[in-house]
C-alpha cells in the first residue's frame, strides 16, 4: 500500500486541494479549485549500478531508513537535466568512492507497492578504492558466491543481481535444447507415438551423451526402446555404457 505523500496545498497559489478524477479511467488526481493547478503524483526514477570491482560485485549496508542494515548495490534518485546512465555514475561515486563504466542496461523494475522505479546498470570499475560514504555503514566487495542474499535491502536489489549474474553465467544453448528434447519425450511417451519416440530419444540420448551424464542417457535409451524397439536406440545404448564404463576406469 502506497503511503499518503502528504500534499494539502497548491504550491502555484496555496489554496487546499481536492480530489477529482478527471477521466473515469484515471486514479483521483489532487486538483486546485482555484487555478486548477493538477499536482500528479509520478513515480520518481532512481538508478544505480551493479559494480564489478577485482573479480567482486561492490555492495553498501544502508545506514538510513528504509531497510537500515541491509545491503544493496550503489544508486540513487535521478535529478531533473541528468540521464540515467550519469546518476548511476554519480551516485557509485557518491556512495562507495569508485569511478566506473556503465556496460549494459540489467533492467528496469518497478512494484505496486513502491513509487520508486529503480534502473540498473552493469558497470565495472575504472579508478578509486570502495569507500564508505555519509548513508552507508560499510562497503564491502563480495565474490559472487558469497552475495547474502537473505540480507539484501530491497526486491529490485535481488532483481539486478540476478540479471548481473545471469550474464556472467549464460544458459547454455545446449539446456535450451534439452529443455525441448524433453519436452518432446513426455509428449511421445504420453501419447505411445512410435514415430515421434525414434526422433526425439535419439537426440535426447545423443544431447545428455555430450554432456556427460552417462546414466540418464540410459534411462532414456532403456524408456525409449520399450516404446519403438528402435534398433538405433539399442545401438546408441551399448555406446554410452561403454563411454560410461571407460569414464569410471579412467576416475579410478
Amino acid at each position: 500500500m502506497l503511503t499518503d505523500p502528504g500534499y494539502k496545498f497548491c504550491p502555484k497559489c496555496g489554496a487546499s486541494f481536492s480530489l477529482r478524477r478527471l477521466k473515469d479511467f484515471e486514479p483521483e488526481r489532487l486538483v486546485c479549485p482555484d487555478c486548477k493547478f493538477v499536482m500528479y503524483l509520478n513515480p520518481k526514477v532512481a538508478s544505480g549500478a551493479v559494480v564489478e570491482h577485482k573479480g567482486g560485485i561492490v555492495l553498501l549496508r544502508r545506514e538510513i531508513d528504509p531497510r537500515a542494515g541491509f545491503w544493496v548495490h550503489p544508486g540513487g534518485f535521478v535529478d531533473r537535466g541528468e540521464t540515467l546512465e550519469q546518476a548511476a555514475i554519480r551516485e557509485t561515486r557518491e556512495e562507495v568512492g569508485l569511478d566506473i563504466e556503465i556496460l549494459g542496461l540489467l533492467g528496469a523494475f518497478s512494484f505496486q507497492d513502491s513509487e520508486v522505479v529503480v534502473v540498473t546498470y552493469a558497470a565495472r570499475a575504472l579508478g578509486g578504492e570502495p569507500t564508505v560514504g555519509d548513508e552507508s555503514l560499510e562497503v564491502r566487495t563480495f565474490d559472487p558466491a558469497g552475495i547474502p542474499w537473505d540480507q539484501l535491502a530491497f526486491p529490485s536489489t535481488r532483481l539486478a543481481l540476478n540479471a548481473y549474474l545471469s550474464r556472467l553465467n549464460p544458459r547454455p544453448a545446449s539446456l535450451d535444447r534439452l529443455d525441448a528434447l524433453e519436452d518432446a519425450r513426455a509428449v511421445a511417451l504420453a501419447a505411445k507415438d512410435v514415430r515421434a519416440g525414434s526422433v526425439v530419444y535419439p537426440q535426447l540420448i545423443e544431447v545428455l551423451r555430450r554432456a556427460r551424464r552417462y546414466r540418464e542417457a540410459l534411462d532414456a535409451a532403456e524408456e525409449g526402446l520399450a516404446l519403438t524397439h528402435d534398433p538405433l536406440i539399442a545401438r546408441l545404448a551399448d555406446e554410452v555404457a561403454h563411454e560410461m564404463a571407460q569414464a569410471d576406469q579412467d576416475r579410478c
